[in-house]
């Protein structure tokens, strides 16, 4: 059953229980189940709240939330791509433009963004500086949060809303376990990251799979899209002021594609 298509109605406790779950595998699901605790369950508490229940900041609760309710009822169109290619796009006004080609193309998120760029007509030979779709990078964060048992929150009367004792900064508490932040894997050991990965003893490194032609093509499509981008009248215009070798490889490298490709069309 895919998450979108979740009839029934979890209780909080399951949904704390489904996001602390998910913290290492699908920001999808936390996002489901934060924007779900919210709609139902919230009274008055906040994004930082619904994290200290799961370990994460309020800022990585509201980013994935925000994700799920921008996305959640066509991100299933796109299944070549990643969570982060949705939380980049989330403010672009040309988003569903772009994930379609990312996911026609099989294109990384810095590959989209690119090409986002060429569209525009900027220079893809200046830096550009980014900032996070959110105005923080705390998304990619390894930290350590507080996780809360739900029934540690007061209620003000029945059916009221929730108190903010349970939150006090100085205030200790028993309740409260240390949760590191199961996200990126810099930083803390993170039992499936990259560096926790090996080959078992005497064993050799697994030989990736050889690209199909479909593959190839659409990476070479994207490569060469993004040069002629970086061509820029600018770049061109100095072209004969760049050293001869140089000069000569890009000579060279224009006629091999030619010849490459001359039984094409």
């Amino acid at each position: 059953m895919t998450l979108t298509s979740r009839p029934e109605l979890d209780s909080e406790d399951q949904l704390v229980a489904r996001a602390q779950q998910a913290l290492s595998s699908c920001n999808w699901e936390i996002g489901a189940c934060a924007a779900q605790w919210t709609q139902r369950y919230a009274r008055g508490r906040t994004d930082a709240d619904f994290g200290q229940l799961i370990g994460l900041s309020g800022d990585q609760v509201f980013q994935r939330r925000r994700v799920w309710e921008t996305f959640a009822d066509v991100y299933e169109n796109y299944p070549r791509l990643k969570w982060s290619h949705f939380y980049v796009v989330v403010n672009w006004d040309d988003a569903a433009e772009c994930l379609q080609w990312a996911n026609d193309m099989e294109a990384t998120v810095a590959e989209m963004k690119a090409w986002r760029r060429a569209q525009h007509g900027e220079d893809l030979s200046e830096a550009v500086a980014e900032e996070a779709p959110f105005g923080t990078d705390a998304y990619l964060t390894a930290g350590v949060g507080m996780v809360q048992d739900p029934d540690a929150f007061v209620r003000e009367g029945r059916g009221g809303d929730y108190s903010e004792v349970p939150f006090e900064s100085d205030a200790e508490r028993p309740e409260l376990a240390t949760s590191a932040a199961r996200e990126a894997g810099h930083g803390e050991y993170a039992p499936f990251g990259k560096g926790a990965r090996g080959s078992a003893p005497g064993a050799e490194a697994p030989q990736r799979e050889a690209l199909s032609p479909e593959q190839v093509v659409k990476k070479v499509v994207v490569t060469l899209e993004r040069a002629v981008a970086a061509l820029s009248p600018s770049v061109l215009e100095s072209f004969s002021e760049l050293p001869l070798p140089l000069q000569q490889r890009l000579l060279d490298a224009v006629e091999n594609l030619q010849a490459r490709t001359a039984g094409l069309s």
